[in-house]
């Protein structure tokens, strides 16, 4: 493997605060690489690069020296790995918890010092090949599902996380990726639901946007299952005007590109880029329940939607925890209420008991926590409808 030095940046660096400590590192890297094209930096100028002009593979010379500053390297791990560069640990006499925490941080591989003949250009060889398979990818043009919830509480984040769930398993055998972005930048559950940790990456992507491409959005993705891939909010509460509309729209094209069905978990909250995601929308589910606070919110954003004239015929009302069927007036108040909104709603979910609440505080879907449920049954019901229009739009003349 060549690797090309460009001007100022190279293809590859070599992190050390004393590259010279490390067992004949130096020596093995000349020999490898007799061409060139890598450049020994220390921490601060790996974070200058990943700043500037990132570079496409990192090395991490990490040995016991480095045990007071694992946060450090945790942080530039992420933080590369959301500018798309690929990171490679090259450990001498390091405990394996650390070098566990760098993994999880993001790190794509890991070699012992002094270097095996030939592991490095090995390791680099097939990390290569992932990223050009990256470039490559064919565009899936998927479809954009925001899930808003015009009210706290009223159960959006638990339809999301389900619906999304319900649409990886009936979507199991067709080749078809399913993602779900927490856009809820404070205070977004999608992790708390699914029993998934917030990692820094997601952070490094948010305040770096400008910088992003598909590969560092990739990173910042986490994988729940192998049934669906999920992007978390933030470790820390973030403003929600951290991205910008043509952030947003950036994001969403990241996601239209990977996958074929993109969840969207919005906050209650109407933001400067809630028109960016609606416009993106396929289908935009505006989620309420038979309340004032939800009819008087729901009033409110029929009105700003009027207002900035924005298209009102990709709006999906769900109405949930409906009443049973033994419950008369309360079910007549749901009906009054689509009257006095000049709604219809499009989809009726039952109230799912005790086992919802339960299911989410164990960080599991209803498929797997209580798979007979009847918020379960009906939530499988949309997800099977969201394929049916993904089919369509895939047999769909250009």
């Amino acid at each position: 493997m060549i690797l090309k030095r460009g001007g100022d940046a190279a293809d590859m660096m070599v992190v050390a605060e004393n590259l010279d400590a490390f067992d004949g590192l130096r020596r093995e890297l000349e020999a490898e690489f007799p061409d060139g094209g890598w450049a020994a930096v220390t921490l601060r100028g790996l974070r200058k690069a990943l700043d500037a002009e990132p570079p496409a593979y990192a090395l991490l010379a990490v040995d016991a020296t480095d045990l007071g500053r694992i946060d450090e390297l945790v942080s530039l791990i992420s933080l590369g790995r959301a500018r798309g560069s690929m990171m490679v640990l090259l450990v001498q006499d390091l405990p394996p918890m650390a070098v566990h925490r760098m993994m999880r941080a993001g790190a794509e591989d890991f070699l012992p010092v002094p270097l095996p003949a030939g592991a490095l250009a090995e390791s680099l060889a097939q990390l290569g090949d992932l990223r050009q398979e990256g470039e490559s990818r064919v565009a899936r043009n998927g479809l954009i599902y925001p899930v808003y919830g015009v009210a706290g509480g009223v159960g959006a984040t638990t339809f999301a996380v389900n619906l999304a769930w319900e649409i990886a398993n009936e979507a199991r055998k067709t080749g078809l990726k399913i993602a779900i972005l927490d856009f809820d930048f404070q205070y977004g559950s999608v992790a708390t639901y699914l029993d998934m940790p917030r990692r820094d990456s997601v952070f490094e992507l948010l305040t770096g946007i400008d910088r992003a491409d598909p590969n560092g959005f990739a990173a910042a993705l986490e994988d729940r299952g192998k049934r669906i891939s999920v992007l978390t909010a933030p470790a820390d509460a973030l403003p929600l005007n951290i991205v910008s509309p043509p952030d947003v729209e950036k994001l969403l094209g990241f996601a239209r590109d990977a996958f074929d069905v993109v969840i969207v978990d919005m906050p209650s909250t109407l933001t400067e880029w809630t028109e960016t995601a609606l416009a993106s929308a396929q289908r935009f589910w505006a989620v309420m329940e038979i309340d004032m606070r939800s009819a008087q919110n729901m009033l409110r954003f029929l009105r700003a939607l009027q207002a900035e004239e924005l298209p009102f015929d990709k709006v999906d009302y769900v109405m949930n925890r409906v009443p049973g069927f033994g419950d008369f007036g309360a079910r007549g108040r749901v009906k009054k209420m689509a009257e006095t909104l000049g709604i219809e709603y499009g989809v009726l979910l039952p109230d799912g008991g005790k086992a919802v609440i339960q299911a989410c505080d164990h960080g599991s879907p209803l498929a797997e926590f209580a798979s007979g449920n009847a918020l379960r049954k009906e939530i499988r019901k949309t997800a099977r409808a969201v394929l049916e229009e993904v089919q369509a739009s895939r047999t769909a003349p250009a």
